[in-house]
């Protein structure tokens, strides 16, 4: 598309095809298509035999295999809650899942950047990097602040416990790897 063609960095989650399995609404799953996820737009795309298209709205799950040979998987689904950044058709990936789940949502921030050259007066824009937390209980969808502080108040019921967890691990909301040590250790403390 014509509009992109200022903006540097990569939209998508892997530069590489990867493998991977779709599941259908319907429950068909089928896994002879490369995957590519656009974090941008955030649209799945899939390969088959050279040809490239964009997946269509009847697949609410995808899982994708990044290293050939390793068992590490991303699964991506839709249908949930709306959110400040997203809608039911929207791709999370699930991080984790028992009586309540943690989503990651990949996103790409578009950074302008005046150009040095005085002559030339074209805006740059690049794209970054963003992720956000997502806590689903009692089917809401609750975006997890990556300040200490202020995440154990998404928990009010259990904000003591929790503080105390996040200051005894030495947590520092920078990595998936935190949220998901939070989300499961609240998991273990509520009914």
């Amino acid at each position: 598309t014509a509009g992109n063609e200022d903006i540097s960095g990569n939209p998508y989650l892997y530069k590489d095809w990867c493998s991977g399995t779709v599941r259908f609404s319907s429950g068909r799953v089928l896994n002879q298509f490369k995957l590519k996820f656009d974090v941008l737009k955030n649209q799945l795309l899939l390969q088959f035999e050279g040809s490239t298209f964009a997946a269509e709205s009847r697949i609410n799950e995808f899982v994708m295999y990044p290293k050939s040979k390793s068992k590490d998987s991303l699964v991506f689904r839709k249908g949930f809650p709306n959110s400040d950044k997203g809608t039911e058709h929207t791709y999370y990936q699930v991080l984790f899942k028992d009586k309540v789940q943690l989503l990651r949502l990949f996103g790409r921030t578009i950074i302008h950047e005046q150009s040095l050259v005085v002559s030339s007066n074209k805006q740059h824009r690049r794209l970054e990097e963003a992720e956000y937390y997502y806590l689903l209980h009692n089917n809401n969808l609750i975006l997890m602040p990556g300040s200490r502080t202020e995440l154990a108040a998404i928990f009010p019921d259990k904000k003591e416990q929790l503080t105390a967890f996040i200051a005894d691990q030495q947590l520092k909301m920078r990595s998936a790897e935190d949220y998901l040590a939070v989300v499961k250790k609240y998991n273990e403390l509520i009914p």
